[in-house]
């Protein structure tokens, strides 16, 4: 029943997931420990962008598989991992996990089991006794009030590596200080990451000290959040550093946490294989084997469809070829209009602007004109009161009558030159310095209601953005 199990959870893999490969079906399914939803969703982390590309290097592996079995003599089958293309770091990554592997069971079944199991209990003593700083954190949070919908855990930094390394989850560790309550806050806002860290991460939260910085491999300035992992021969990985400010998009972090999962799935599946070769050669020959079994069972079947597709294949790259050249041809023609008609736009756009600028000028002149001509006549003498004005780039000084409306300094302001001005065409308002006063709201009264018992007066023009 087991078995007929595990082959239903292979089929409907392969039916959701697009896959053709048996094999690869079996090896999601045994690493997800036969849970077949767990199984999909790492293909899809893994492979769900590339699978069309994947399957088409499948076919062309599988056809090279045929070719070297045909030409096999008769009941012999070569073994497929005798022929298994290595690259170098490949090779070294075997080499390293086999002498960890033999060390690891030297000292677990051979003659230094002894001397090893005073430091492994040891060390076993220092993470069980190691301070429950994720509890601390997780007081921290109780004692401000603050609402927890990220799944912190309890836990040392060890325990929780360990725990997440058992689980196949990377562990994200959030190292918090006192003064980022709001960016804690924001970043438990931020529901898509939330979500997501629920799901892919192991989570455990530190209050920065001295003592927290003990356990962890690098220090960080906090806050920050940082992703582990635990590598083939079990040293301690530090995937991503993400410092954190009020400013953080955490929408970003959350697209970026998705990518470092697929990643860590990646290598996971990546390491795993790795680890099998070493383990159990035997059962990894025997996989391909089944694999080339299968395929030596089509080769005689496919032989005349094989030379049927060449000659079909070679007409259709001949006609591909001819509606590609009429195409770049085509495409080279539009081409050049497109740019013809984009050029001719533009210099209608610059001639438009220059035109409106042009207008904008003229009406400025007039309006300095006009305003200019309809100033009251300055007073004679001691009369009226003297008003000095501080543009940006310019002073200009003037007198004008108790009576005349302070609409009329505003004309006046707006009539002097545009070298007085930062920007000619800006709103401006009228300040008087002290008492600081507007003047904008100000336009129907009178300059005596205003400047009352005054005779100078020094005022700012204001250029409003």
């Amino acid at each position: 029943m087991q078995a007929s199990s595990s082959e239903d959870n292979i089929n409907s893999f392969m039916a959701v997931t697009g896959c053709q490969d048996y094999q690869k079906a079996l090896s999601y399914i045994q690493m997800a420990e036969n849970k077949l939803d767990t199984a999909i969703q790492l293909y899809m982390d893994f492979e769900g962008g590339q699978s069309q590309s994947f399957q088409q290097k499948t076919q062309q592996d599988q056809q090279q598989q045929r070719s070297t079995i045909q030409e096999t003599p008769k009941g012999i089958v070569q073994s497929s991992y005798q022929g298994i293309s290595r690259q170098p770091q490949d090779i070294a990554l075997i080499e390293k996990y086999r002498k960890y592997y033999e060390e690891k069971r030297l000292k677990d079944d051979g003659i230094m089991k002894k001397t090893f199991q005073l430091g492994a209990n040891f060390i076993s003593n220092i993470f069980n006794y190691a301070p429950n700083y994720g509890n601390e954190f997780l007081k921290y949070l109780q004692q401000h009030q603050i609402q927890k919908d990220i799944a912190f855990k309890s836990g040392n930094f060890q325990d929780q590596l360990k725990l997440a390394n058992q689980e196949t989850r990377p562990l994200l560790v959030y190292l918090h200080n006192l003064q980022s309550l709001m960016i804690l806050q924001k970043m438990s806002n931020c529901k898509s990451l939330v979500t997501n860290l629920n799901k892919n991460y192991n989570i455990v939260g530190f209050l920065s000290s001295a003592q927290v910085y003990e356990q962890l491999p690098n220090k960080p300035d906090p806050p920050a959040i940082l992703i582990y992992k635990l590598d083939i021969v079990d040293e301690v990985v530090l995937m991503e550093h993400i410092p954190l400010s009020i400013d953080t998009n955490f929408e970003e972090i959350t697209q970026k946490i998705k990518q470092i999962r697929a990643t860590f799935n990646k290598e996971y599946i990546y390491t795993e294989n790795i680890k099998k070769e070493v383990t159990s050669p035997n059962q990894f020959n025997q996989n391909y084997y089944h694999q080339n079994q299968q395929n030596f069972h089509h080769v005689q079947q496919q032989q005349q469809q094989i030379q049927n597709q060449r000659q079909k294949e070679e007409q259709k790259q001949r006609d591909l070829l001819i509606q590609q050249q009429k195409e770049a041809y085509r495409y080279a023609e539009q081409q050049a209009m497109e740019k013809k008609r984009k050029d001719e736009e533009l210099r209608l756009q610059e001639q438009a602007k220059q035109f409106e600028q042009q207008q904008k000028e003229e009406q400025r002149l007039l309006q300095k004109a006009q305003l200019l001509s309809n100033l009251p006549e300055e007073p004679q003498n001691q009369q009226g009161i003297s008003i000095l004005f501080r543009f940006i780039n310019a002073t200009r000084t003037r007198r004008f009558n108790f009576n005349d409306k302070i609409q009329v300094l505003f004309d006046f302001v707006q009539s002097q030159e545009d070298d007085c001005f930062h920007d000619p065409y800006a709103k401006i308002d009228l300040i008087q310095n002290f008492p600081r006063l507007s003047l904008k709201d100000k336009i129907e009264f009178t300059i005596s209601e205003v400047f009352i018992d005054s005779e100078m007066e020094q005022i700012i023009v204001d250029e409003q953005e």
